[in-house]
Formats: structure tokens, sequence, C-alpha cells
């Protein structure tokens, strides 16, 4: 806990927004001081209905108070470089919304402008920070299936086609990559690294923007990622993690998981000849029919329940606070470099559209 409350203004009354400020009533050591928005009336609304202080006409208000410790970034892809940017050159440490920016170049200029101001600043990737999503590495980590090998993950609910709506108006940065691939992306990086061979393709809307799309990469280390997003269907929204041993599901809806299960499938040997004088027991055990079974069954599984308090935006927040109180300036769970390397790969998907 910090010696005092870490102080939030959160910029933007959109449905983000409010779902932050609701988050924000489970995390200790924090308090809701100020909302900015580019109209008053709408700000001072948005304070009564969240408890904040007080309200800004104006975002450039929000980012001057004095009273003010971090900034939640709440508004639409394509304006969350140039806010990001006024809270930092303000002064104030950052929380930004994923996706962090349109692309790489533009995550760059922050995170350049973070680093040479030394102040915090981190993407609102919230599922890295969820206790599911933590066991889930965990487990990785520790071998519970093995060298993770695969991972098969996608994202997308159907979305009504609104060529002035923020998911299909490519000013806005619409289409299904930025707004839902972004996160299996970012599990994938989190999992395997940086990317070695990157292949796309996508359908798109009337607009212009991707209104689905589907991705596989490679890893320098021979891991595999297959991974899809899309505005307009109904996808599993689940995400598959696949081991030399066996695999970890993260059910739906991976970005916010509260349940997993683990699957457990020993490596089989290449020769599996009977005992010497086999009983029956044994020959049936050793029969190319079991032999087959054994491959197609998924082995032992056991469900892993990991229920999260509020909902779920408070856990990235918990952090924020734990990083300002200790004076850290990036967060250790979801670096810069990490957003970067997201932002880089999101680059190189959609160079591949084009090719």
């Amino acid at each position: 806990m910090p010696a005092r409350k870490i102080r939030w203004g959160i910029l933007g009354t959109g449905r983000m927004a409010r779902d932050f400020a609701a988050g924000l009533r489970y995390v200790g050591g924090a308090e809701l001081a100020a909302i900015g928005s580019r109209a008053a009336a709408k700000s001072a609304l948005f304070a009564r209905m969240t408890g904040a202080r007080r309200a800004h006409g104006s975002y450039e208000a929000l980012v001057s108070d004095p009273e003010l410790d971090v900034v939640y970034v709440a508004t639409p892809h394509a304006m969350h470089k140039s806010h990001c940017l006024l809270a930092l050159e303000a002064g104030k440490a950052v929380l930004c919304e994923k996706p962090f920016t349109l692309d790489a170049e533009e995550a760059k200029a922050v995170i350049a402008v973070a680093r040479r101001r030394k102040l915090f600043c981190m993407e609102a990737m919230w599922m890295h920070f969820l206790p599911g999503m933590q066991k889930a590495v965990e487990l990785i980590r520790t071998g519970a299936i093995g060298e993770a090998r695969m991972l098969t993950a996608d994202f997308g609910y159907p979305t009504e086609f609104d060529p002035q709506g923020r998911s299909f108006n490519a000013a806005l940065g619409g289409g299904a990559l930025l707004d839902r691939g972004v996160y299996p992306l970012a599990l994938a990086w989190r999992l395997f690294g940086k990317p070695d061979q990157v292949n796309a393709m996508a359908r798109f809307a009337p607009t212009g923007v991707d209104e689905h799309c589907a991705v596989t990469i490679k890893y320098p280390g021979g891991q595999i990622a297959v991974l899809s997003a899309t505005l307009t269907g109904c996808a599993a929204n689940e995400a598959v993690i696949i081991g030399s041993e066996g695999r970890i599901t993260i059910h739906e809806p991976f970005c916010r998981p509260d349940h997993l299960t683990v699957s457990r499938a020993p490596m089989l040997t290449a020769d599996e000849r009977p005992m010497a004088i086999p009983g029956l027991r044994d020959r049936l055990r050793a029969s190319r029919l079991a032999r087959r079974l054994r491959r197609l069954l998924p082995g032992r599984a056991k469900d892993v329940r990991v229920p999260y308090l509020g909902n779920g935006f408070n856990y990235e927040a918990s952090e924020v606070v734990r990083c300002l109180a200790e004076g850290l300036t990036e967060s250790p769970v979801w670096p810069l470099d990490q957003t970067a390397g997201v932002m880089q790969t999101l680059d190189l998907v959609r160079s591949r559209w084009s090719a």
C-alpha cells in the first residue's frame, strides 16, 4: 500500500472509462479524483455517476490538474498517441487503454517521451494481471504441460455494422485486428517473445477495415501461434497452449478468464513392447488399438477455477498503484518493450495483407 492514496484522473467518458471507474472502487490505495471530457456537461455528469471529486471540461484541464498522479486514457484508438503525450508532457503517469497506439511508430514516440520524462507508462492490457492469466503462465513456467510449443487463440463477437462507429471507422482505428486481435497477439508475445515469421490474411468491410483476420506466427524456438479475430462472427474466445506433455485451455473469455483446464497426455515411447511374459492386461495395453486410443484421448484433465474480484479492471489499476508506490516507471509484468513488440507485430500482419 502506498503512503497516501494514488489519485486517478480519467481522460474520456465512454464505456471503457465507466468500466474502469467501477473497477477502481476495488483498488486499495487509489481514489478517482477527476474526470476530463471535451464537454463540461458530460464530464460533470460522469463525475456525479462515479463519485469523482472534480470534473474538467477539457483534456488539457484534466492533465494540468495538480492533484492527479496518474491519467487513464480511455479515448478511441486513433487518439491514444496524442492523449498519452498530452498527459506525459504535463508530468502525469499514464495507463493507456489497448491498443496502445495505432502502429509501432506511434508507440515508439510515446515510449520515448515517457522514458525521457522518467514517468510511469503502461498499456492497459488487463488480461495479463488477472488471476486466471497469472495462473496459466505459472503452470506453463513450472512445466505443467512440458514445453509450450503451440498457441491457438481467437477472439470475436458479432458487432452491428456502423460505418461511423468505433469498430468499423478507419479514422477511429477500427478493425478486428486492432480491437480484438491485439489480445491473442499479446498473449503470444508473453509466451514466446519476438516472432520469426508472420503470415496473415483478412476480409475487409466496406469501410476498408478488416472485419475478420487470421494470423500464423513462427518463433525462433520453433513454436507456432495460430490466431484469429472477428467483428462479424462469434468465435470460441478461448486460448489453448499446447505443450509436449499436455495442454492448458483458457476458457471463454480468455481475456478475462476465471476457468482453466489442464490436460495431461504424457509422451508415448516409440516402441511400446509388451513384457517378456505378458498377461492379458499387458497385451491389451500394448495392442495397436490401445496405442491409437492413447493418442486420441486427452489424458487426465483438471479444472482450475480462478475467480476474480470486481469487474477485472481493478487488477491493472492495482499494478499501477504498486509500481508508483515502488517508484517504478514500467511494469515488470507488461513492460513497454513488450507493448512495442506487439505493435511491431501488428504492423507486420497488416503488411502481409497488402503483399
